[in-house]
C-alpha cells in the first residue's frame, strides 16, 4: 500500500521515501522502498541514514499496532540500534520489523532490513513510547511540552 492509498497526508520525509506498506498488523510490520540514486552513497549503495529511517518507520509502525495513521496513535522514537552488517545494494530494500515487548507506554521492537534477493544487511532494535492524545490536541500531533 502506498501512503496516499492509506489515507493519510502524503508529504514530507515518507513521501521523498517513497515508503510502502507491505503488512501492517498488530506488532507486525514490513515496509519497503525502492533506491533512488539520490539515496546512494559514493560505492553506490544505500546509504546508512536510509536503511536507519526505514528501520525507524517499520519499527514504528509494528509498535503502533500495524497502525501507519500515527494521528490516531502518535508515537515517539525514545532509542535506536542499528547493526549494519552487509552493504544494502537495492534497487529494493524491505524493512520486517515485530514486537519483542510491549507495555501499556513503551514498546521494544527488533527489526531487519533485506534487499531484493534476500540478504539481511541490517539488524536494528528500538524503543518507542506511545504518546497519549488529550482532548486539547485530539489530532496527537501537537509537540510534547515540557
Amino acid at each position: 500500500m502506498l501512503v496516499a492509498e492509506i489515507g493519510m497526508p502524503d508529504e514530507g520525509f515518507r513521501k521523498w521515501l517513497g515508503v510502502d506498506y507491505e503488512v501492517m498488523e498488530d506488532g507486525h510490520a514490513v515496509v519497503g522502498l525502492t533506491l533512488t540514486e539520490d539515496m546512494r552513497n559514493l560505492r553506490g549503495v544505500a546509504q546508512g541514514g536510509i536503511v536507519a529511517a526505514i528501520i525507524d518507520i517499520a519499527m514504528a509502525t509494528a509498535a503502533a499496532g500495524g497502525n501507519y495513521d500515527t494521528r490516531k496513535r502518535p508515537m515517539a522514537t525514545l532509542e535506536m540500534k542499528v547493526n549494519y552488517v552487509a552493504a544494502a545494494n537495492g534497487p529494493r530494500l524491505t524493512a520486517t520489523a515485530d514486537v519483542v515487548r510491549a507495555g501499556s507506554r513503551t514498546s521494544v521492537v527488533r527489526c531487519e532490513v533485506a534487499d531484493n534477493e534476500g540478504q539481511v544487511c541490517a539488524a536494528g532494535l528500538g524503543t518507542f513510547m506511545t504518546r497519549r492524545v488529550h482532548s486539547t490536541d485530539p489530532k496527537g500531533m501537537e509537540a510534547p511540552k515540557g
